[in-house]
């Protein structure tokens, strides 16, 4: 081998050497590096008794706070920042430091009673997402989710807990559910009205009880156009512990759990306690109550905001056959109950024969998932053979009763 090609090949094995070597590094932290932004913002601070140096750091800690917000303002949706101001400057606030990966002074100017500086901010956009969707702030452009409330409360002297959807149509809120409901309103959850259901809809009697289960809460929801149910319960005591002669300590508790009506997925509970002492029974149970009320609701709004950000799975389109569909009011069942699985939208008939029906079903699963799903959920209430079950289409024969 002449010496030009040695050279030539030893030059490109160096060159592959250093690239493998000295640029594979940087690109693995440029991979791992987190999201952030650098802004250029100025700040102020007063000079109180000559001095400068206080009022040096009020300008650098006012121009950090800025860098975040002007940040916030490009990365969210101005509408959701706008409606949950209070949270969000709360949040701002109490966690500048947080956000802030680093900066540096680029000029500053003592006047007679102020110190203004320039600051260069690099702030963490990982960061403030995180803790803006902790506080219940919603970070994309999506409609927020219908809310129904159906949490029943038993008040120290209930023999029983009472509750809106039951046959009396118990419609006095409790002191915990208003406080949960005024909490997730003010994040601009659209809360549905109970009272007119109540007062204009007929509830079947399956549901009069105050614990229900997924199922008859998604059915309740559904009827509602809900997006999400709240289901739970809210209990008040009076503790035996008498802290004086006339003063007592209640307790309040508020049990919740956020369930989709559309999947049946639960995306929030919450468990909150609430204990307060008074020598008014009134005024002690009310404060228990509302507190608790309060926490969970600030609780839930967090975990569904967080889950409604996040992306649905995508979804199989699966035929499904259906035979045995000439007893109609069985084919109806049929079609019923698949609606309401988990995952299960868009049901259509694509072809329909003599007691034959191909539908076509979107489902957030596999035809394996779906059809473990309809074997379960038909049971006890039709008679079903899954005969076929390849990785796109379902073989359903309907037994007649």
């Amino acid at each position: 081998m002449s010496a030009p090609i040695k050279t030539i090949i030893q030059f490109i094995f160096a060159v592959f050497f250093f690239s493998v070597v000295l640029i594979s590094p940087a690109f693995g932290q440029l991979k791992n590096q987190i999201p952030t932004k650098t802004v250029k913002v100025m700040g102020t601070g007063k000079i109180d008794r000559d001095n400068s140096a206080k009022a040096r750091q009020e300008a650098i800690a006012a121009s950090l706070v800025s860098a975040v917000g002007t940040v916030a303002v490009e990365v969210f949706p101005l509408e959701s920042l706008i409606r949950n101001f209070h949270a969000f400057n709360e949040t701002i606030y109490s966690n500048t430091h947080k956000f802030i990966q680093d900066y540096k002074v680029l000029a500053e100017f003592p006047s007679t009673n102020n110190y203004r500086v320039m600051v260069e901010a690099t702030v963490s956009i990982s960061t403030l997402k995180k803790l803006m969707s902790s506080a219940g702030i919603l970070l994309e452009q999506k409609p927020l989710p219908k809310i129904l409330v159906l949490i029943s409360d038993q008040n120290p002297e209930d023999p029983e807990p009472k509750y809106w959807w039951g046959h009396e149509k118990y419609l006095s809120e409790s002191f915990s559910i208003r406080a949960l409901v005024n909490t997730i309103k003010t994040k601009g959850f659209p809360i549905i009205d109970n009272h007119i259901i109540a007062q204009n809809t007929r509830i079947d009697t399956i549901y009069d009880k105050p614990d229900l289960n997924d199922i008859e809460a998604i059915n309740l929801g559904l009827n509602s156009q809900a997006e999400v149910v709240i289901v739970g319960k809210s209990v008040a005591s009076i503790s035996p512990n008498i802290i004086g002669e006339n003063i007592r300590s209640f307790k309040g508790i508020v049990s919740a759990r956020a369930i989709r009506t559309d999947t049946g997925a639960e995306i929030a509970s919450t468990m909150q306690t609430s204990i307060t002492a008074n020598t008014d029974e009134n005024a002690g149970v009310r404060n228990a109550l509302s507190r608790a009320g309060s926490l969970a609701g600030e609780d839930l709004v967090s975990q569904i905001v967080d889950a409604w950000q996040k992306r649905e799975e995508p979804s199989n389109i699966l035929e499904i056959i259906v035979e045995g569909t000439g007893d109609i009011a069985n084919f109806e069942n049929f079609r019923r109950i698949l609606s309401k699985i988990s995952g299960v939208k868009n049901f259509r008939i694509k072809e329909l024969k003599p007691d034959e029906a191909v539908t076509i079903v979107e489902f957030q699963g596999t035809a394996k998932e779906l059809a473990d799903d309809l074997m379960l959920k038909t049971s006890g209430l039709i008679d079903i053979n899954i005969y076929e079950v390849s990785q796109n289409r379902l073989r359903i024969e309907l037994v007649a009763g």
